[in-house]
């Protein structure tokens, strides 16, 4: 039988992109907040890209002064903190993943370290040629853009394929939108490229739900819950499985001790270690301090006392480190055919964020040209799929009339759907 589904043949745009991978706008949100916390390249960026107030608002909430005050002092504190952490690590390549749309380049190429900006293809696409108008000729030969996933080794080998000495990593609202399968797969890459290049892991990501609780307190005191609740609605906006979170990404709560024990544990069970270190003690003195009152600065001050960004590094060497994130873009194969009014597809290898957009635009366009009223999945041959992989489903499923069927699910997979609840809506109607 013949198979429909020709990777060459189809297209991807990026309004596509942005469907199947919506978090990417987090990302210009958060140079706008950068940006109103008076930091100069990022308003320049903010400029380039057009952005505008209405960049604050999600489907669920929008934002007011006093938000964006929050909003623009936690950027501000976690952009210095994690470059003065970073700096401190002497002669390195920095490398940002996700590099979203902040000016990093710029800062760290004034440095003398070269940047490379890691992010999915619908951002790099935009970043790149708006901080290419604002670099110099010298500076443009320090820095590399680059389209990944996160979980997959091959696209982020590829991508440091020339980097030469030792590389710090970071990370900044990454985690919390994955699961533990898309946690453990990227903790698995990064400890291969320590193992090879050197260097670090800097990440807020762990501690960063509880820094932005103890902002809003500090800031709003009685107030804060309202606040908190918005937070946790915008993350909303960009994942179909909810604030559900990861063992790595701590919630939250009075003691949240046992909690990083359990992220401890996490991380060294893919070889890596972790040390936190205290952002009162490490960040510098931050110019949005200025649109605060002082006892508010005070009252932030203290509360950073309890919040960390996390310093991760290899444990060594070790035997090779080989699980679903580890499969390559090339791994990815689908088999396509129709029976009457079912589209029936075989996913083979991995599906993420590189490879999940090609399958929702065969089957957009296949249902333009068919009347597709349900889709059946043979998952036999698929060894991993990340959330966009299951945003994708979960689009053929609502756009279908009889909706989206699984078969031969493997147990590795049933276990994804488990952790992020899609077994409930795609074995629902069983």
């Amino acid at each position: 039988m013949e198979n429909l589904f020709d990777p060459e043949k189809i297209e991807v745009d990026a309004e596509l992109l942005e469907r199947a991978n919506p978090i990417f706008n987090t990302a210009k949100m958060t140079l706008y907040q950068l940006a109103a916390s008076g930091d100069a390249d990022s308003a320049l960026m903010v400029e380039k890209l057009g952005l505008t107030e209405n960049t604050q608002n999600s489907t669920t909430t929008t934002s007011d002064a006093v938000k964006l005050l929050i909003e623009s002092l936690l950027m501000d504190m976690r952009y210095h903190t994690v470059e003065k952490l970073a700096m401190e690590e002497g002669d390195f390549t920095e490398v940002d993943l996700p590099c979203g749309y902040l000016p990093k380049a710029l800062r760290y190429t004034r440095a003398g370290h070269r940047f490379i900006g890691l992010d999915l293809p619908a951002t790099i696409s935009e970043v790149e040629p708006a901080i290419n108008t604002l670099l110099n000729d010298e500076q443009k030969k320090m820095v590399k853009f680059a389209g990944v996933d996160a979980t997959n080794y091959e696209s982020l080998q590829s991508a440091l394929s020339d980097v030469d000495g030792k590389v710090v990593i970071t990370t900044e609202g990454l985690m919390v939108y994955f699961n533990d399968s898309e946690v453990g797969a990227l903790c698995d890459n990064v400890k291969k490229i320590l193992d090879e290049h050197g260097g670090c892991w800097l990440t807020i990501d762990p501690e960063w739900l509880m820094s932005y609780a103890l902002i809003v307190r500090a800031i709003l005191g009685d107030k804060a819950m309202e606040a908190l609740a918005s937070m946790q609605k915008r993350v909303e906006d960009q994942s179909d499985v909810g604030v559900k979170g990861n063992t790595l990404v701590v919630f939250p709560k009075p003691d949240i001790s046992e909690d990083i024990r359990k992220a401890m544990e996490f991380l060294a069970k893919h070889g890596l270690k972790a040390e936190r270190k205290i952002v009162a003690d490490n960040m510098p003195e931050l110019k949005v301090f200025e649109k605060l009152r002082p006892e508010q600065a005070a009252a932030v001050k203290t509360a950073m006392k309890n919040n960390a960004y996390w310093k991760i590094t290899s444990m060594g060497a070790s035997a090779e480190l080989i699980d679903a994130g580890s499969l390559s873009e090339k791994d990815f194969e689908v088999k396509a055919h129709i029976e009457g009014e079912k589209l029936c597809l075989s996913l083979i290898g991995r599906i993420d964020s590189l490879t999940a957009p090609k399958i929702l635009a065969f089957y957009e366009n296949t249902a333009k040209e068919k009347n597709i009223r349900t889709v059946c999945v043979d998952c036999e041959e698929l060894r991993y799929i990340s959330s966009a992989g299951l945003r994708v489903l979960l689009i053929m499923k609502k756009k279908s009339k009889e909706g989206i069927f699984l078969e031969n699910v493997k147990p590795e997979i049933m276990e994804i759907l488990k952790t992020t609840g899609f077994d409930s809506i795609f074995f629902e109607e069983k």
